[in-house]
């Protein structure tokens, strides 16, 4: 929200002209830009330390282990494409929405991100992948790792 509303006092450094017509020329207030720079750089901390692993650790811990390695690898080249789709659709939607409402629209999904991980993901604390699997499955686990003669007895 902080960097959304830095974008609404942008200024044109040429007299008279508008925003939107000034080209080059736009600047913002000096306060608001190290107050953007500040943000950024807590929002960057911020979620590399709460929100930014919890797609690594859902990936590694929701997938049966007979598919894990494989659907492990989907789900990090999906989730690597969906990074760069945002980048290389960032100028289409500042256009579209202006800078102000995309980053308006990246709070809207942060808080939908955050309402789905609190009421649809289930908490995993303490338990193994066997019992998480079994839990998401409603079957029982199979041990991949104990020889043959073991399963059976």
């Amino acid at each position: 929200a902080l960097i959304g509303t830095a974008f609404l006092f942008r200024e044109c450094t040429e007299p008279g002209v508008s925003v939107a017509l000034c080209g080059d020329s736009v600047t913002s207030p000096h306060g608001w830009a190290l107050l953007t720079v500040f943000g950024l750089m807590l929002y960057v901390s911020g979620y590399q330390v709460s929100f930014g692993p919890i797609a690594w650790l859902m990936i590694s811990e929701v997938f049966p282990l007979r598919v894990r390695g494989a659907a492990f690898s989907i789900a990090a080249m999906v989730n690597f494409a969906s990074n760069i789709m945002m980048t290389l659709t960032a100028e289409v939607l500042q256009d579209a929405l202006t800078p102000s409402g995309v980053f308006f629209s990246y709070m809207g999904l942060a808080l939908v991100s955050l309402w789905f991980v609190n009421s649809m993901v289930p908490e995993t604390k303490g338990k193994t992948l066997e019992e998480i699997e079994r839990m998401m499955t409603d079957k029982p686990a199979k041990d991949y790792n104990a020889p043959e003669a073991m399963k059976r007895a």
